[in-house]
Formats: C-alpha cells, sequence, structure tokens
C-alpha cells in the first residue's frame, strides 16, 4: 500500500484511522488500523480481503458465518488471526464496533503462524492458539488509546519478526497480477526466473491460493477502493487499468465474488457505509446467542 499519510474518518459516532507500517516493519506489517463504530449493529457482508490481519475487538463480540444458508454463526475470538478472505460470507455485531487492527503481508502471517497459508485461508483463529506469547503482548492495557497501542505493538512485532526471512512472490510478481490480463502468470514467473508450472507451485505454498484465483480477487479488491464514495484506502496500483475485458466482464466478476453487483455497492456506500469490505444486508437473521 502506498498511503502515507494518516487517514480518519469524520462521521459522528464512526472514526477509522489508518496508519501505514513504519518502513522497517513492511516485508511484514502492511497498516495499522482502529476502526470505532457506535453504529455499527445488524448482518453485513463480509468481502473478499487478500490480506491477512490480527484483530482485537474492543467492544460488541463480532460474529462471522458461511454465505450457504443454515450455515452456523461462529463468534470471532477477541483477539484473533484474520486469515485473506477469497469467498464473501456475513458478518454481524449487535451495535458498537471497537478494534484495533495490524494488517500483515503474506510473509507476516506466515511467520506468525508457522504453517502453510493455505491453512488460515477464510479462516479466523485464535491467536492465542498458535503465538500465546504475542496474544498476550498485543491485549490493550485498560484504557489504552490507539496510539499508545500502536507504539508498543510495533516494538513487540520488531522482536517477533527479527529472525524471519520476508520469503514470498517477488513484488513485480505482484504487481504484474494486479495490472496485467492476458499472459500475467507467464510474464510473473518470468520476472521471477521461475518456469510456471515452478511459480503456480511457489505461490500457492506462499500465498495458500492459485495465482489466478489470487488475481480475481484482486482485483475485485481495487475495484472497491475506486468505486466507494469516500474510500479510507485508495488503489495502490493508481491509475493502472484494473485488467478486464470488458464492463460486463468486470460486472460479472464483481457478482461472483462478492455476491452483489458494483451498483449494489455504490448505493451502500453512498447511505453511508465507510468500510470498504462490509455491506450492510436486509433479510437474513443475525445469530441467536447474540
Amino acid at each position: 500500500m502506498k498511503n502515507s499519510d494518516i487517514t480518519a474518518t469524520q462521521d459522528s459516532g464512526r472514526s477509522l484511522i489508518f496508519e501505514p507500517a513504519p518502513a522497517d516493519l513492511t516485508p511484514f506489517v502492511s497498516a495499522f488500523v482502529c476502526r470505532d463504530d457506535t453504529a455499527a449493529g445488524g448482518v453485513v457482508r463480509f468481502l473478499p480481503e487478500v490480506r491477512g490481519s490480527i484483530q482485537i475487538m474492543l467492544a460488541d463480540p463480532v460474529w462471522q458465518r458461511d454465505a450457504e444458508t443454515g450455515a452456523p454463526w461462529t463468534a470471532a475470538p477477541r483477539i484473533g488471526l484474520w486469515g485473506p478472505r477469497y469467498s464473501w460470507c456475513y458478518g454481524f455485531a449487535a451495535r458498537h464496533i471497537r478494534a484495533y487492527a495490524v494488517g500483515l503481508t503474506y510473509a507476516g502471517l506466515r511467520a506468525i503462524t508457522r504453517t502453510p497459508t493455505a491453512r488460515i485461508v477464510d479462516q479466523i483463529l485464535p491467536l492465542e492458539a498458535c503465538r500465546p506469547d504475542l496474544a498476550r503482548s498485543l491485549a490493550p492495557l485498560a484504557g489504552e488509546p490507539f496510539p499508545a497501542w500502536r507504539r508498543r505493538a510495533e516494538t513487540r512485532l520488531r522482536e517477533v519478526f527479527a529472525a524471519e526471512t520476508a520469503e514470498g512472490p517477488e513484488a513485480e510478481a505482484l504487481d504484474i497480477l494486479a495490472t496485467f490480463d492476458g499472459g500475467a502468470v507467464a510474464r510473473a514467473a518470468s520476472v521471477s526466473g521461475l518456469s510456471e508450472r515452478q511459480f503456480r507451485r511457489r505461490f500457492q505454498d506462499a500465498v495458500g491460493v492459485p495465482p489466478k484465483l489470487y488475481q480475481r480477487a484482486l482485483r475485485i479488491d481495487r475495484m472497491v477502493r475506486r468505486i466507494h464514495v469516500a474510500p479510507w484506502e485508495t488503489d495502490s496500483f493508481g491509475d493502472a487499468p484494473i485488467p478486464f475485458a470488458d464492463q460486463p466482464h468486470a460486472i460479472r466478476e464483481f457478482r461472483a465474488m462478492t455476491g452483489i453487483s458494483p451498483g449494489a455497492y455504490l448505493r451502500a456506500s453512498r447511505a453511508g457505509g465507510r468500510t470498504l469490505r462490509s455491506v450492510r444486508v436486509d433479510g437474513v437473521d443475525g445469530p441467536p446467542e447474540a
């Protein structure tokens, strides 16, 4: 991400602060985020998100359930490791979401989980299950404001990643997948010095999904940032075209990956939705336990 300044929303009762990670942490951490939304009640649709994260819930619990009819609701852990999401699902909070979050690169996610990334795709795990020491150190202190927590989190994460190597797809290869269409995987393999077969295998090992699925999800992420009325994250690739064949192709892909049309997403953002990857849903019941 290329956002260089702190970004915050200004709606009454809703704030969202985004701070890019300091340069020494960027191989593993993309950003620090604080969301405080006192009007978050109800069911939402969580859209695909190519970035993993650590999220700490400080107010009402957040729930998640798969899109299939009758799928059960599951409460997200208070300190959770949220894997990259490549399929849409439902989310719920009773009223108030207050959360501190750390955006992770694939190298950061893999270093924390110490397992293949595929095991956490579309999953939310308790951070304590894989890194109890980190979960304890990232737990906010009583009344600790976000800036103080962020400084403390940066120090702890430097310790965690000090002995780690940021292995994964090269940045140039990822840029190609984001901005090229025909032959993108072959081109990405070439700049990585690999055969296409080797590239696909190594990409799957590092990212958890095939490069084509990653490319599809990233296209939708770029669309979301561009068509939202007031995005707090802009398209990291600037004015570079999103590699769809044409507008009908873009609409079909958006609907296939998110379950809604681009027009429905735009209308939701005009209605006041500030988060980029959650959209209000009517006619779906929340968890009975909540």
